[in-house]
C-alpha cells in the first residue's frame, strides 16, 4: 500500500492536513497532496468533515481521497516519477481530461493497496512502475488496433473447438474489462470470467475456454498492454501450471 494511502485511511489524520489548507505551503509533503486532492474534489472533502469516523460515507471519501493524493504524490517519488509523466503525458494526449487522468492514476494505486486477497503493508512500488508503463500502450489502443489483435488472436487457433473458445473469451474478457475503455485488466475480470465463462459447459469446453484466455492473456502481454508480473498473477489466478 502506498504510504500516503495508508497515512490517510485514519481520518483524524486526514483532517488534521486539510486544518493547514490556509497555509498549505508550510504542510509536509504528504499533507500538502492530500490537500490538493481534497481541494480538487469538494464534494468527498465535505463528505469527511462533515461524517463521522467509520460512517460509509466517511470511508469512501477517505479511501477516494488517499488514493488521488496518493497519484499526486508519484510526482515527488524519484522511481516512479517518470513513469507517471510518461503516463499521465499518454493519458492526456488521448482525449482524457485532468480528473479522468487523476482518477486513472489513483485506480492504479487503489489495485496495488487492496487488489490483493493477501494483505501486505509494504509497497509494491515495481508492480505500480510497471503498470504506468502499461499505460502509454493502454491509452493508444484504439478500436481497429484492437480488432486487429482479436482478428490475429482468433487465426492461430489450431481446432475448431479451440477458434470458438478464442471467439468466446476474447469477447468476454474485452467486455468485462474494457466496456467503458481500456484499463490494466485486473483480478476481479479474470475471477469473473472463471465464474461466468470458464467454468461453464463440459470439462472439454472448459479446458478449451481456460487454455483460450491464458493464451490472451499472454497476446496482450506481446503487445505491452498487460506487464509481465501482471501476466503471472493472472495465470496464477487461472490455475495455470506454468505461471
Amino acid at each position: 500500500m502506498h504510504p500516503v494511502i495508508a497515512r490517510f485511511l485514519d481520518p483524524e489524520l486526514a483532517r488534521a492536513a486539510l486544518d493547514q489548507e490556509a497555509s498549505v505551503e508550510a504542510a509536509g509533503p504528504q499533507d500538502r497532496a492530500f490537500i490538493r486532492a481534497a481541494q480538487a474534489h469538494p464534494e468527498q472533502r465535505a463528505a469527511l468533515l462533515a461524517g463521522k469516523s467509520g460512517e460509509p460515507e466517511v470511508e469512501t471519501a477517505l479511501v477516494f481521497l488517499a488514493a488521488h493524493a496518493a497519484a499526486l504524490a508519484l510526482e515527488q517519488d524519484a522511481s516512479l516519477a517518470e513513469a507517471a509523466r510518461k503516463a499521465r503525458h499518454s493519458l492526456r494526449e488521448e482525449g482524457a481530461s485532468e480528473d479522468q487522468t487523476e482518477a486513472f492514476l489513483a485506480s492504479i494505486l487503489l489495485e496495488e493497496a487492496f487488489g490483493d486477497e493477501n494483505e501486505v503493508d509494504a509497497f509494491d512500488a515495481d508492480f505500480v512502475r510497471e503498470t504506468l508503463h502499461e499505460v502509454p500502450a493502454l491509452a493508444a489502443l484504439t478500436r481497429e488496433k484492437l480488432d486487429s489483435l482479436l482478428e490475429s488472436f482468433l487465426r492461430g487457433a489450431p481446432t475448431l473447438l479451440d477458434s470458438q473458445a478464442r471467439e468466446q473469451m476474447g469477447k468476454a474478457l474485452l467486455e468485462t474489462a474494457w466496456a467503458e475503455g481500456p484499463t490494466p485488466i485486473h483480478s476481479e475480470h479474470v475471477e469473473t470470467l472463471l465464474a461466468s465463462q470458464v467454468k461453464a459447459g463440459g470439462e472439454e469446453a472448459q479446458e478449451a475456454r481456460l487454455r483460450a484466455t491464458v493464451e490472451l492473456l499472454q497476446m496482450l502481454a506481446k503487445a505491452g498492454l498487460v506487464g509481465p508480473t501482471r501476466l503471472v498473477k493472472l495465470r496464477a489466478l487461472l490455475g495455470d501450471d506454468d505461471a
